[in-house]
């Protein structure tokens, strides 16, 4: 007997990421146009003092274009152009500093800094910074749930994506505010319709579920193959989940399951790994079964300490499935799934172990 799917991917998501820097477009697109003599009147305007020249010739010397790379001027630059009140550069500085890339040495106090006095001009890509670097706290930085949330509320005000995520996400599991669906609801859809995959698979999960929402599994499975074609592997495991067993309004397919379970899999989501053995092991309508490649999947996902795959391989080398029959290798991987924290897991793991009696091997 193997462990059937537990579906557990229905989750909202979580996660918390510094934003990437902002570039001047006009440098760049002048640039990719070749048109040097762009770079040469941004240079001398910029060494006569002009802010936005300066915070131009920043970018340029940080992503190379027209000049190499060179994060050390790309800082001497942002630093000219953020004392002078320029947003951006005192943006990207913050960046610089959270980050610390080659050339510059990691300093949350300087981040926080420059965060600050962008934040405080109404740059909301700063803000967001600004709340995530309250949000998670560290390296001399106090973690300040109250100051996050203000300038998570700030960002998301002005129409910031990631912000309006976050504050949807809080909401949604009652962090640092009341927990309230509907109006988790609100800020996810904000920022689903400006892109947000993190977003749009939270709002559909929210839709799957009925929280907040009355459920509706057509507009679930809109939200879903939004972010689940942008590359989002919860959403392609989720479009997987909902494909694999069949819901209200929408038919099961073994064949679109197996595809969103791949894209899952193939970037690494155990979760996706584990429903993709597991369909290659049992088949299905229009799947055929594939003990090999089964066992590909619960291979990766056993060295990784998954309980549940490290027992499913054990059981493939005790029966000869997809592999050449080794109890010994049988009896080391159900062993691993034994001893496991995974309750499941370990009960079955302790049934093989007495039934068939592995310790003999």
């Amino acid at each position: 007997m193997k462990l059937t799917k537990t579906l557990l991917p229905l989750l909202l998501v979580t996660g918390f990421s510094i934003t990437t820097f902002t570039h001047a477009d006009k440098a760049v697109s002048s640039i990719f146009n070749s048109d040097f003599s762009y770079l040469v009147q941004t240079y001398l305007l910029a060494n006569n003092g002009d802010a936005n020249a300066q915070y131009d010739l920043a970018v340029m010397y940080d992503i190379g274009r027209g000049v190499a790379e060179d994060d050390k001027e790309a800082l001497t630059w942002y630093l000219k152009a953020a004392e002078q009140g320029n947003v951006y550069a005192q943006n990207n500085l913050g960046v610089m500093y959270d980050k610390g890339i080659e050339g510059v040495v990691e300093n949350d106090n300087k981040a926080l800094q420059w965060y600050l006095k962008a934040a405080k001009q109404g740059y909301a890509n700063a803000q967001n910074n600004l709340a995530v670097m309250y949000d998670r706290g560290g390296n001399g930085i106090l973690k300040d749930d109250k100051a996050a949330l203000k300038w998570y509320r700030k960002a998301a005000d002005q129409g910031y994506a990631d912000a309006q995520y976050t504050l949807g996400w809080r909401h949604a599991k009652g962090k640092g505010v009341l927990k309230d669906y509907k109006i988790a609801i609100k800020w996810f859809l904000k920022a689903a319709e400006q892109g947000n995959i993190y977003a749009q698979n939270n709002l559909a999960v929210m839709y799957n579920t009925g929280q907040g929402v009355v459920k509706d599994n057509q507009v679930a499975l809109s939200w879903y193959l939004k972010s689940a074609e942008q590359g989002n592997i919860y959403a392609q495991n989720n479009l997987g989940v909902i494909y694999d067993n069949g819901v209200e309004g929408i038919l099961e397919n073994d064949i679109e399951a197996i595809k969103w379970y791949l894209k899952a899999a193939e970037q690494g989501y155990a979760d996706a790994q584990y429903n993709l053995a597991l369909m290659y092991d049992l088949g299905g309508q229009g799947v055929l079964e594939d003990d090999k490649e089964a066992v590909k999947w619960y291979r990766k996902l056993a060295k990784r300490g998954y309980a549940n795959a490290q027992y499913n391989l054990g059981v493939m080398y005790q029966h000869g499935e997809g592999v050449t029959k080794d109890m010994t290798k049988a009896k080391f991987w159900i062993k691993k799934a034994y001893e496991s924290d995974d309750a499941e897991a370990s009960e079955a793991a302790k049934a093989s172990w007495n039934k068939f009696e592995l310790w003999k091997y």
